[in-house]
């Protein structure tokens, strides 16, 4: 019995070089994804933000982001052990999260990519929904969700910063 060489056939070596461009050039497009994409969509709630949750301990963070970036800051203050991580996806900060004065939990999500979106499909940089938020000054709420506050340009409703607070 003969073996086939796929090599040997009739065009085989320009077929087995596209097929080695094709899968070069896939990989390498999930390695350099562009910061306009996420591998799946992050939504801030009154949960948390994706697989992160209010009694989540800090230093899971890195394991709970996959297919991000993830990076660990220095404390606020010498007093303070507060631990902050950066959430990133193609050098671009996505958000920060920001442990409780014990360094061991998860005490506040602050989002800085308008990638991530609300349950009510909004994000920064676009204008606040009038209802069902209220507003007293630049400080918004939902009251079906009082952990997540809304930062705003008061002339426009403009989203500066969507935060989750834990109590």
């Amino acid at each position: 019995m003969e073996r086939a060489d796929i090599a040997s056939a009739d065009g085989g070596e320009d077929l087995l070089m596209r097929l080695l461009i094709l899968s070069i050039a896939l990989i390498l497009s999930g390695c350099f994804e562009p910061s306009t994409t996420l591998p799946y969509p992050l939504i801030i709630s009154q949960e948390g933000l994706g697989a992160i949750h209010p009694k989540t301990p800090i230093d899971q963070i890195p394991t709970l982001m996959v297919g991000f970036e993830v990076e660990k800051l220095s404390a606020v203050s010498s007093v303070d052990e507060a631990t902050i991580y950066q959430i990133k996806r193609g050098g671009t900060t996505l958000a920060q999260i920001v442990s409780d004065k014990s360094g061991k939990i998860v005490d506040s999500i602050h989002i800085l990519s308008p990638l991530i979106k609300d349950t009510h499909n909004q994000t920064i940089h676009e204008p606040l929904k009038k209802k069902p938020f209220l507003c007293k000054g630049e400080r918004c709420t939902d009251p079906s969700s009082p952990l997540i506050l809304y930062t705003i340009d008061p002339k426009n409703r403009t989203i500066l910063e969507i935060t989750y607070q834990r109590l």
